[in-house]
């Protein structure tokens, strides 16, 4: 059973998410992580624990969808009760609002409130229709409030990049979702509204908004903002981009996921090689 849990958390998606806000911010700070790296440890760990319990419950309400999508799954293969996922994703929600409190008041009300729309989007995302992609991609992009929650911001260049960023991840987000509920939606269909992503104009919107993304993530180079690491992996996510375009959306989540991680990864080592 503790396999089946550790499965349901989606580790794959709920650490490199958490760890996302490492990178975050170290932008809101100029880098300069050292004072804050208690309250950073305790952040990412508290996130982590309420982004493991939010999948957990997704996959509780998603049940009856998941036995035609998703068969193999933790729950409709039946490694696991509903029962016992539903205490799990109760405790590891305290737990995580519990821990945030060491990194003060005004993350663990940013916090609080990130848990109580990610607890809303698992149990009415299949009521939204054309909204559920936006509203998943609204809450993976707060990440960047979580950040200036919990840091004091520092007068850089750097800073200017977080007014760049959140728009790329809420629209590669967005584009991302958008293909996942495309590959989804014969189950999804027992929710009238869910059918909307069998449109004929829902994927190819879906491949516009992934590569006006892309091309985003060129702006803070441009701009003179990251320096020639940071360039290197905004044109290697770019060709990712580009590469999952002729993809079917089932073999498209991958590279897409990847463009996103290498983003990450080069404006970290950007700011390590080059400074504030």
């Amino acid at each position: 059973m503790i396999q089946a849990l550790i499965r349901l958390t989606r580790p794959y998606y709920a650490l490199p998410l958490s760890c996302g806000l490492i990178v975050i911010v170290a932008y809101v700070v100029g880098g300069a992580m050292q004072p804050i790296a208690a309250r950073l440890a305790a952040a990412v760990l508290s996130l982590y624990a309420v982004l493991s319990a939010a999948y957990i419950l997704n996959d509780v309400c998603d049940l009856p969808h998941d036995r035609i999508n998703a068969p193999r799954r933790m729950l409709p293969a039946g490694a696991i009760s509903r029962r016992a996922a539903v205490t799990a994703s109760v405790v590891m929600f305290l737990t995580g609002i519990a821990m945030s409190w060491f990194c003060g008041v005004l993350f663990c009300i940013a916090l609080s409130a990130v848990a109580v729309g990610l607890i809303g989007y698992d149990v009415f995302s299949k009521r939204l229709g054309v909204f559920k992609p936006v509203a998943a991609a609204a809450l993976t992009t707060m990440l960047y409030p979580l950040a200036f929650a919990l840091a004091e911001a520092a007068d850089t260049p750097r800073l200017n990049v977080l007014y760049i960023h959140p728009l790329w991840l809420f629209l590669t987000t967005l584009g991302y979702e958008m293909l996942k509920d495309n590959r989804d939606v014969k189950g999804d269909g027992l929710t009238r509204r869910s059918a909307i992503a069998a449109h004929p104009a829902f994927l190819p919107t879906a491949r516009v908004i992934l590569s006006a993304a892309s091309l985003l993530t060129l702006l803070p180079y441009l701009l003179g903002y990251c320096k020639a690491v940071y360039l290197v992996s905004a044109i290697a996510a770019i060709g990712l981009i580009a590469v999952s375009l002729r993809l079917t959306p089932d073999k498209a989540i991958r590279p897409i996921y990847a463009s996103v991680f290498i983003i990450t990864a080069g404006s970290l080592a950007d700011l390590w090689v080059y400074g504030p």
